[in-house]
């Protein structure tokens, strides 16, 4: 639309040049009559001058006059105020508002007195530097502040231009920084979903060293029971063990102060009970040994229980998958079948139809005498 509008005002331009410079060759020719300086030859010519300028107004698309509700009157008998007022209106576009009529008691002789006090204009040749010609030269004025607008509204035009680039470049910007804002956000977003599944195995792995963990503490507790009763049961035949053994020191002390001559039996006795001890405290460093043995072997069948369920884990999946590739080819083969079952059932409807036709061929035959 830039591009149109300036168009326009530049073909408006070459109008109005091109019908200035054909005015500007204009001459009022004298009637054959030879009476020149008669008020009929003055009258005449000054009606040709003012049809050229009328000529020219028209031939302005682009004028303010045009665009003006009102129009200026150009009358071939009465000559038109110089002192035209003019407007600008809201759309920087100036208006030239029509004359006040001219009196009517005005005397046609004005004309050629006008005409014949001249000079020379260089607009529209002989005309009269009167009302007429200041009117010509208000036009020519007005066509140059007219030039003028056209440039202005050029440079606005490519003030505009350079406006709408400048805000296309920052729209393209915008777009470019929305894209790459929004490939961060899906890049962002895949990572996010991928932490998420990385969540999801670690927890499922965390929930299974917790159950292993759980199963290990109760194995633990359950030995350091065992552990803790044995102890226990140790502890206490040592100390039934130690106080017998004092029992029967004092016995002894009380029998070789008594019965010194018993003293070689009780000797014996002691060093029974002591060998009895001593077989005691054996029996209790193996029953340690054996705890140590049983802890071990409950470790190593934990292993081996560990090992037996991911083995049954991995029979199971092995299972499925041949259950699956099973049912794959129970599927293909019931496909098949059911194949097979339609092309034999079409067969058989085409041998019945060709069976159907024999049959009929061999009626007509035997009813048709002349049939073959």
């Amino acid at each position: 639309m830039n591009s149109m509008a300036a168009a326009r005002p530049t073909l408006a331009h070459g109008v109005a040049k091109h019908a200035l410079g054909r005015t500007a060759t204009i001459r009022s020719v004298p009637s054959f009559d030879g009476s020149e300086h008669s008020p009929e030859s003055k009258h005449t010519a000054f009606n040709g001058t003012v049809t050229s300028n009328a000529a020219v107004v028209s031939a302005m698309p682009g004028s303010p006059q045009d665009k003006s509700p009102s129009t200026v009157r150009l009358k071939s008998d009465l000559a038109v105020d110089a002192a035209t007022p003019s407007r600008w209106n809201g759309n920087d576009v100036r208006t030239i508002e029509p004359p006040p009529p001219p009196p009517q008691h005005e005397s046609l002789s004005t004309l050629p007195e006008d005409a014949d006090n001249g000079q020379w204009d260089s607009t529209v040749g002989k005309a009269g530097l009167g009302k007429t010609g200041r009117v010509i030269n208000k036009l020519v004025s007005d066509n140059d502040a007219l030039k003028r607008d056209i440039q202005i509204e050029r440079l606005r035009a490519e003030e505009a231009k350079q406006a709408a680039k400048l805000v296309e470049d920052k729209m393209e910007r915008m777009m470019y920084e929305y894209e790459s804002r929004l490939l961060e956000a899906n890049v962002t977003k895949t990572l996010l979903a991928r932490k998420e599944r990385q969540v999801e195995s670690l927890t499922a792995s965390v929930e299974l060293e917790k159950r292993k963990a759980l199963a290990a503490q109760q194995s633990e507790r359950s030995w350091k029971h065992e552990l803790e009763r044995i102890k226990g049961e140790a502890a206490t035949r040592v100390e039934e063990a130690t106080s017998y053994a004092q029992l029967m020191e004092g016995r002894y002390n009380a029998i070789s102060s008594h019965w010194r001559d018993q003293g070689e039996e009780v000797k014996r006795a002691v060093s029974r009970l002591r060998g009895a001890i001593d077989a005691i405290v054996d029996e209790r460093r193996a029953d340690d040994e054996k705890i140590t043995t049983l802890r071990d072997l409950c470790e190593q069948q934990d292993n081996n229980l560990k090992e037996l369920r991911g083995e049954k884990e991995e029979i199971a999946r092995l299972f499925e998958q041949y259950k699956q590739l099973q049912e794959q080819d129970l599927r293909d083969i019931k496909v098949n079948a059911n194949k097979r079952q339609e092309e034999q059932e079409l067969q058989l409807q085409e041998a019945r139809e060709v069976l159907h036709k024999l049959r009929w061929a061999l009626n007509v035959k035997q009813n048709v005498k002349d049939a073959q």
